[in-house]
C-alpha cells in the first residue's frame, strides 16, 4: 500500500526484486530489525505509557468527579500523540526498515516517520571496516546488537562520521550480529 511517495509498505519486495533478478539468492542478505525491539521498544513502552496513563487518569478522576469528561478528553488529547510519536515511530521502524547486501552494495532503508525517510547505498568496494557492538546485558543475553559499516571517505574527509553520514551505515537490533557481520563479509569481500 503507498500512502505518500515516501511511505510505501512494498518498497522491501520491490527492491528485493530487482536485486533477485541480478544475483543468487545466497548473495542477497537481507537485514531487519529483530523481534527484540517490538518486545523491548514497542510493546514495553506501550505498557508502560498506558499504566501511567491510567494511574494519571484515575488520580485525577479522584479528585476532579465533576469534570470527569473534559479530563478524559484533556488527558486523551495528550496521551494519543505521545503515543504515536514515542510507540507509533518504533513500530514504523520495526516494520518497514530493512538493508539488503549484495556482492555489489548495500543499501539501507529506514523509515523515520510516515513522511520522511532515509535511503542509502554504499558500494563494496568503499567499505573499510564492520564494526559489532553488543553493550548493555538485554544485548548480550538475547543475543542482538548494533552493526555500524563505515564506507571510505577519503575524497570527503571533512565529514563528520555517525550514524546520519553518507558514509555509515548503522544497523540497530540486529539478530545474532557476529553471524550476520560474518555473513556481509563473505558477501562483500570473498567474490
Amino acid at each position: 500500500m503507498k500512502i505518500f511517495s515516501n511511505f510505501d509498505t512494498r518498497f522491501r519486495e520491490k527492491v528485493l526484486s530487482r536485486q533477485r533478478e541480478r544475483f543468487h539468492d545466497d548473495e542477497i542478505l537481507i537485514l531487519q530489525r529483530s523481534r527484540y525491539h517490538l518486545y523491548f521498544r514497542v510493546f514495553l513502552h506501550l505498557f508502560w505509557y498506558s499504566v501511567f496513563f491510567l494511574v494519571l487518569l484515575s488520580i485525577l478522576l479522584y479528585y476532579l468527579e465533576s469534570y470527569e469528561t473534559i479530563v478524559i478528553a484533556l488527558i486523551s488529547l495528550v496521551f494519543f500523540p505521545i503515543l504515536w510519536f514515542r510507540v507509533g515511530h518504533k513500530l514504523l521502524k520495526y516494520l518497514y526498515d530493512f538493508t539488503i547486501v549484495t556482492p555489489n552494495s548495500i543499501f539501507t532503508y529506514k523509515q523515520k516517520g510516515i513522511l520522511y525517510s532515509v535511503m542509502k547505498e554504499i558500494p563494496t568496494n568503499r567499505i573499510r571496516s564492520i564494526q559489532v557492538s553488543r553493550n548493555t546485558f538485554l544485548e548480550n543475553a538475547f543475543s542482538y546488537g548494533t552493526i555500524n559499516i563505515h564506507a571510505d571517505y577519503v575524497e570527503n574527509p571533512h565529514f563528520e562520521e555517525d550514524d546520519e553520514s553518507a558514509f555509515v551505515i548503522g544497523l540497530t537490533y540486529v539478530d545474532d550480529p557476529l553471524k550476520a557481520k560474518n555473513k556481509i563479509s563473505d558477501i562483500c569481500f570473498h567474490k
